[in-house]
């Protein structure tokens, strides 16, 4: 082929992926259009916060399906999550507050990659302070990062490290309602110490197709890891304990996060059992999160 023949076609493909350029960018112009009409709904109803992750979740789950293999999953994901971001920082005012007492870099490169650049990002020492800038609005989000560590021993440790503890007595309805990142490698070897953040709101509870539950579990400093474990177990419930801690402001108490495979109702009987369960826990619902998409 000589060279003209080669640009001539060249210059050919490239007019097409102009035009296919422009008809995205005319969608995605039509898609914010409805999402106006949508922000206005909401408002009219009252409602405080307008993410609904639950169906964004499912939207781009159902995106990857239909996607069969064709474009790369990490690629539906990504573009995405920057759509959908996009449109919720046009329907309302968010900035983020991340729990981040050590100063983690990580963070807020995971919080940007999810969001996007746009959103404002605050970092903060303790829980209750996140809690009180939700509480005044300054931030609608908070985001604290998921234990990685749960080696058994009795040291006692602070709850500024366990934020979870704080968020279970909370009284401003502050949920977990996302799990970042929203993709996990098939190769679980890759997640080993891998950085896990959950975001937080006070928002209405609201259910995907396909959910993991995190709950506080409080027992007496003598119940283990493993007696915990078996009793959620004969509650009906399949979990993981991703941390059993004793803090130094709680003599005599052991705190349990799980993680719960599936959507637990506070109205559930398998919940009430586990309240009434010979360990005899406290426990309190933390939220939800739609299960990561495997990649």
């Amino acid at each position: 082929m000589d060279e003209n023949q080669h640009n001539k076609d060249l210059n050919y493909y490239r007019n097409l992926i102009d035009q296919i350029d422009m008809k995205i960018l005319e969608l995605l112009k039509d898609r914010m259009k409805i999402v106006q009409n949508v922000a206005q709904l909401k408002k009219s109803n009252n409602e405080k916060f307008f993410i609904r992750s639950g169906r964004e979740a499912d939207m781009i789950k159902n995106l990857v399906k239909i996607n069969e293999n064709h474009l790369p999953k990490s690629m539906i994901i990504n573009i995405w999550r920057k759509i959908i971001t996009t449109a919720n920082i046009s329907e309302q005012t968010i900035k983020i507050a991340i729990h981040n007492p050590k100063n983690i870099s990580d963070y807020t490169h995971l919080v940007k990659n999810y969001y996007n650049d746009e959103v404002p990002i605050l970092n903060f020492d303790s829980a209750n302070s996140i809690a009180s800038e939700l509480e005044n609005n300054n931030c609608q989000i908070g985001i604290f990062a998921l234990p990685t560590n749960n080696d058994d021993n009795d040291k006692k440790e602070d709850t500024k490290e366990n934020w979870w503890i704080s968020l279970a007595n909370n009284r401003s309805n502050i949920k977990i309602f996302a799990k970042i990142p929203f993709a996990e490698h098939h190769d679980n070897d890759k997640n080993i110490n891998k950085i896990n953040l959950v975001a937080v709101a006070i928002k209405e509870t609201e259910q995907s197709c396909d959910d993991n539950t995190l709950l506080s579990i409080e027992t007496n400093r003598e119940i283990s890891k493993l007696s915990v474990i078996n009793t959620l177990k004969e509650c009906g419930f399949e979990a993981k304990i991703l941390k059993s801690v004793q803090v130094s402001q709680f003599e005599g108490i052991r705190f349990h996060l799980a993680e719960i495979n599936n959507f637990i109702n506070e109205n559930s009987l398998n919940l009430k059992k586990l309240s009434q369960s010979k360990i005899k826990p406290f426990v309190k619902i933390l939220g939800y999160y739609a299960k990561p998409i495997i990649i």
